[in-house]
C-alpha cells in the first residue's frame, strides 16, 4: 500500500511540474518573482530532457509501481499521461523529440519576451532619468 502511494504521488507532483513548465512560462514572463522559481524547476527538466537522458521521476514512479506489485507503464511519463488518453498509439521516438522542439520553442520564447519586456522598461527608466 505505501509503495502504491508513493508511486501515486511521484506521479502527481510530476505531473504538476509537467504543467508548469507549460504554462508556467507565461507566468513567470509576466510576474518577475515568479521568475527565479520557473527558471528553478525548468534548467534540470532541460538539463535532463534536451540530452534525453531518462527522467529520475519517471524512473523512480516505475520502480515504485514494481514494488506494489503493478507492471509499469511503456514509454515515457508525458506519453502514458498526456498524450496517450488523446492519442491511444501514445508518442514515438520521433514524437517525443517534436513535442520537446515544441515546448522548448514556448519556453524560450516566454523567456525572450520577458527579457525584452524588462530591457525595454530598463531603458525606459534610463531615458525618464536624462531628461530630467
Amino acid at each position: 500500500m505505501a509503495a502504491w502511494l508513493a508511486a501515486a504521488a511521484v506521479a502527481l507532483v510530476h505531473g504538476l511540474l509537467a504543467v508548469f513548465v507549460v504554462m508556467g512560462a507565461p507566468l513567470a514572463a509576466r510576474r518577475r518573482r515568479m521568475m527565479p522559481w520557473y527558471l528553478a524547476v525548468v534548467l534540470p527538466i532541460a538539463a535532463i530532457n534536451i540530452p534525453r537522458l531518462p527522467c529520475v521521476l519517471t524512473v523512480w514512479e516505475k520502480e515504485l509501481w514494481r514494488l506494489a506489485g503493478r507492471t509499469p507503464y511503456d514509454g515515457g511519463f508525458i506519453s502514458h499521461y498526456f498524450v496517450e488518453p488523446i492519442y491511444a498509439p501514445g508518442l514515438d521516438a520521433s514524437g517525443e523529440i517534436v513535442l520537446l522542439v515544441i515546448v522548448t520553442a514556448w519556453c524560450l520564447g516566454w523567456l525572450a519576451y520577458a527579457a525584452a519586456t524588462r530591457r525595454r522598461a530598463r531603458s525606459a527608466a534610463r531615458s525618464t532619468v536624462a531628461a530630467t
